[in-house]
């Protein structure tokens, strides 16, 4: 996927009329997802979005990259929700909804190593999320 039709899927499926929205959820989403994973996790993620995308990602130093700060999905929620000035409710729903922004921008092997790295209780944000291997033409 390319950058002008994330940001237009991105309107359409996070519900916002705006690029600017559209990279604010983005930013909460993908700093607080790589304040969670260890390693190089993120980096990879990163290797299957568009320029910017991974230019988000690497607004985070390299050394808070690797560090791999344990939470749970509450507050998964909860960070993203005071990343964005929003209640948690609303941090929850751009949660899930951007999930389904990113899926077809990664692979099914990517998304697997993500569902396999983070805990058992993030297993919601992955239904019903397409990748860019089984997304509809």
């Amino acid at each position: 996927m390319q950058y002008p039709e994330f940001i237009h899927e991105g309107k359409e499926k996070l519900g916002v009329d705006t690029e600017q929205e559209v990279l604010d959820i983005t930013r909460a989403f993908l700093h607080t997802l790589t304040q969670h994973l260890a390693g190089n996790a993120a980096d990879n993620l990163g290797a299957q979005l568009p320029a910017p995308l991974l230019d988000i990602i690497r607004e985070i130093s390299p050394e808070d990259r690797d560090q791999g700060e344990r939470f749970k999905l509450t507050e998964f929620y909860e960070r993203v929700a005071d990343k964005l000035n929003v209640d948690t409710d609303t941090g929850q729903r751009y949660t899930h909804q951007f999930m389904q922004v990113l899926g077809p921008m990664i692979t099914e092997g990517e998304l697997h190593k993500l569902r396999i790295t983070l805990s058992d209780d993030y297993a919601p944000l992955f239904d019903n999320v397409k990748t860019a291997s089984n997304a509809p033409n």
